[in-house]
C-alpha cells in the first residue's frame, strides 16, 4: 500500500511540474554577475503565478548611472507593460520574486530604475526573457 501511495504521489508530481515553464535569462550587459531564472505556472483560478530567483545581483546603486532599484515587469500580448513589483537583493547579493497576475506574459524583463512605482520602464534593461510560449 506504501508503494502506490509513492507511485501516486511521485506522479502528481511530474505532472504538477510538467505545467510549468522555466526560462534562464541570458547574460546582462548592466551586470554580467547575475544569474537569474523565472518559472511560470498557472494557480486553480486561471491566473499566471510568477517566481524569479536571482543570484549575484549587483546592488542597483553599483551600477553606472546608479538607480534606486530594480523592477519587475510583464509584457502582455496587446503590447502593455506591467509593473509588477520590485526586486530586491539581500545582504549575499540574491534575489527572490514573487507575483501573481491574471494577464498571460508574452516576456518578463527586468530595469534598474530610480523609484519603484512607475508605469512605464525605462531603458536600463538588466534581464529579458525570449518570448514566452505559454499554454
Amino acid at each position: 500500500m506504501k508503494t502506490i501511495n509513492y507511485i501516486t504521489f511521485f506522479v502528481l508530481l511530474i505532472l504538477l511540474a510538467s505545467c510549468a515553464t522555466t526560462v534562464k535569462f541570458p547574460v546582462s550587459t548592466l551586470a554580467p554577475a547575475a544569474d537569474g531564472s523565472v518559472t511560470i505556472t498557472k494557480d486553480q483560478n486561471n491566473n499566471y503565478v510568477i517566481n524569479m530567483k536571482v543570484k549575484y545581483l549587483a546592488s542597483p546603486d553599483r551600477l553606472v548611472p546608479a538607480r534606486k532599484c530594480y523592477v519587475v515587469w510583464l509584457l502582455t500580448n496587446s503590447g502593455t507593460n506591467i509593473n509588477l513589483g520590485m526586486l530586491i537583493g539581500d545582504k549575499n547579493n540574491n534575489a527572490s520574486f514573487k507575483s501573481v497576475n491574471s494577464s498571460k506574459p508574452i516576456q518578463i524583463f527586468v530595469t534598474a530604475e530610480d523609484a519603484g512605482d512607475l508605469s512605464f520602464p525605462g531603458n536600463q534593461e538588466l534581464f529579458r526573457t525570449e518570448t514566452l510560449k505559454l499554454k
